[in-house]
């Protein structure tokens, strides 16, 4: 098991409208030379702020959303849910939070999954710093559920992957999968192995229907990148591959600390420089409610073996 750890430096930015925290990368495609746009947001934190990062007016995705909320002493906010579902998933620091008369406390790692038609109460003794994730249209009512991310480390719910190729070893902690009841959601963190490695080996994406298309059940996917370099005065980034389903050549758009990214149409695998150490969160939201099979994915053709 890769041990969890913080990575990348907390960086506030002034409050910034959801329209303006998108800003499409322009990939180049080899062979074909034509400009593909891909769906990438700012997702750094503002000072005391919910700031909402994907929602439905600056995004396709049809269920899945992103806010951050940072809070210092004595600020409290407060989260209402309609047909939607929730996970809180602590970035940093130490957070309580309210649902009706249950109050919990989390501290780094930890996931707090709420469901549809409830009140959530934020607030923090010191500083936090949380990343929200939500699926959209919703209509079954499950029980809120904490998860601890120190609770499923050492557990099959801590998969070690990469085992064929050196570089691409890490562990992807499922922190909301079989084990929370839930309609739509999805979610969990990986850590890597070493730095230069390679995430999300093979390439995949969550259409298990097949490379034509998304069907009733695939599933769209966020992913939040935190990077880091050892190279002093550099700047950390990763290489992020969103060639489509049909396409034989791998394509990379690069993608900077604190960036989330839409990978749901493209395969994802993801690899950083020698130089760069990076985790990051993802987040799926089933196309068919209830229909929440994590491993069921399409690899490229010629990688099946890969994992």
């Amino acid at each position: 098991m890769i041990a969890p750890k913080t990575i990348g430096e907390l960086q506030y930015i002034p409050e910034k409208k959801p329209e303006d925290r998108r800003h499409d990368l322009e990939v180049m495609m080899p062979v074909h030379h034509r400009i593909r746009h891909v769906e990438a947001f700012d997702a750094r934190p503002a000072k005391n702020q919910v700031q909402e990062v994907i929602t439905a007016t600056n995004s396709t995705f049809n269920f899945l959303r992103m806010a951050r909320i940072t809070l210092e002493t004595p600020h409290q906010v407060t989260r209402k849910m309609g047909k939607e579902e929730a996970v809180y998933y602590l970035n940093r620091g130490q957070a309580s939070i309210r649902v009706g008369e249950q109050e919990h406390q989390l501290t780094k790692g930890d996931v707090l999954y709420v469901g549809i038609d409830r009140e959530v109460d934020i607030s923090t003794k010191s500083f936090c710093d949380i990343s929200e994730f939500k699926a959209m249209d919703c209509h079954t009512s499950f029980p809120v559920q904490l998860v601890r991310h120190t609770d499923i480390e050492g557990t099959p719910l801590a998969a070690d992957l990469g085992s064929r190729r050196p570089m691409s070893k890490r562990t992807v902690f499922k922190l909301v999968d079989q084990n929370v009841q839930a309609c739509r959601l999805l979610f969990g963190d990986t850590y890597m192995a070493q730095r230069g490695g390679v995430g999300s080996y093979p390439p995949h994406f969550h259409g298990p229907d097949g490379p034509h298309g998304l069907g009733r059940n695939a599933k769209e996917e966020i992913y939040h990148f935190r990077c880091d370099t050892d190279i002093a005065g550099d700047v950390p980034y990763v290489l992020q591959n969103c060639a489509l389903p049909e396409e034989k050549i791998n394509v990379y758009a690069h993608i900077f600390d604190e960036t989330a990214i839409n990978v749901t149409p493209s395969y994802h695998d993801t690899i950083a420089p020698p130089s760069v150490d990076f985790m990051f969160t993802w987040c799926l939201a089933s196309f068919t409610e209830g229909h929440r099979d994590w491993a069921e994915i399409f690899n490229k053709p010629g990688y099946e073996q890969e994992w």
